[in-house]
């Protein structure tokens, strides 16, 4: 028989600071993002652009995963949808834009910005775009910025996998736009 709860927060995972996501640092990126029911998105957007299996290599990468809603919500804004052949290189353009060489831990990032003596690194991605991570001044979180200056939070903060990290972005940062 059903009751009404009587807690007064949220069951949202959006409301938590680090989302319920399995992630085993022995497993590589491909194990850990299959297993994790909020990146089935991201998942399906991989397989179908043949981007899937890279992250099951040794690598090191390191992925600022889309979770679904944003995902699905940039999505539909697409005319004909982002999945459509048509827009394939759009989609391949906008999955590198989230993934890139090398094991870039939030530990790393922030000795890499401290040495530079500067909040902020640009890094290059699988697209040859250029990603920028930067420490909010306020929070000292690490955020996201694309080319156009537009910023995403990180939901879950550099997850260790046996060939990289894993982010998990609050919003779907298209390179420029």
């Amino acid at each position: 028989m059903y009751h009404a709860s009587t807690k007064s927060e949220t069951s949202s995972p959006v409301a938590y600071e680090e989302p319920p996501s399995f992630s085993f640092s022995d497993r590589p990126l491909l194990d850990n993002i299959s297993a994790s029911l909020e990146l089935a998105d991201y998942r399906k957007a991989l397989r179908q652009s043949a981007m899937f299996a890279r992250l099951g290599r040794n690598g090191p990468f390191t992925v600022f995963a889309i979770p679904n809603e944003p995902f699905e919500r940039y999505a539909a804004q697409v005319p004909g949808g982002l999945m459509s052949p048509q827009n394939a290189v759009t989609l391949r353009q906008i999955l590198g834009y989230t993934i890139l060489r090398g094991n870039w831990s939030p530990a790393r990032l922030n000795a890499k910005m401290k040495r530079s003596k500067s909040d902020r690194i640009a890094l290059k991605t699988l697209s040859g775009d250029t990603l920028t991570v930067q420490r909010d001044a306020s929070s000292g979180q690490l955020t996201l910025m694309n080319m156009t200056g537009r910023v995403a939070r990180i939901w879950l903060n550099g997850a260790p996998q046996s060939n990289g990290t894993l982010y998990i972005t609050q919003d779907i940062l298209p390179p420029r736009g």
